[in-house]
């Protein structure tokens, strides 16, 4: 995975960490991606930004724009490399979904351990 090293630092990564507590990095073919959780507050925030009105649900293309939406959203909100994030996401139709699906993963939107009876 390719990081500009004169873009993002080893000290660049530490103050992220020191900021966001965990920072991910995956990739695009080449092109590192770095990314932080998303949190609580964002999510809800984006939730109801990107909310539509209970007349227009069965539109199918206002809940495909919705999804859509909510998906660039969450990479927008996290995603801290590259800056061209929006091109990248722009010239490869899935990589909004793949990314905001495994950002989400790493934000605790997995299922818990099986509960047991007690």
């Amino acid at each position: 995975m390719k990081i500009d090293k004169d873009t993002v630092t080893q000290a660049q990564i530490d103050e992220w960490k020191a900021e966001y507590g965990h920072v991910y990095k995956t990739a695009n073919g080449k092109d590192a991606i770095i990314y932080r959780p998303l949190r609580r507050s964002e999510y809800t925030k984006l939730m109801l930004e990107t909310d539509i009105p209970e007349e227009e649900e069965e539109n199918v293309e206002k809940r495909v724009e919705r999804t859509d939406n909510r998906r660039l959203g969450i990479c927008h909100a996290t995603v801290l490399y590259p800056e061209n994030i929006d091109e990248m996401m722009e010239a490869q139709a899935g990589l909004a979904n793949i990314l905001a699906e495994e950002i989400m993963a790493h934000s605790g939107f997995l299922p818990l351990k099986e509960s047991e009876e007690l």
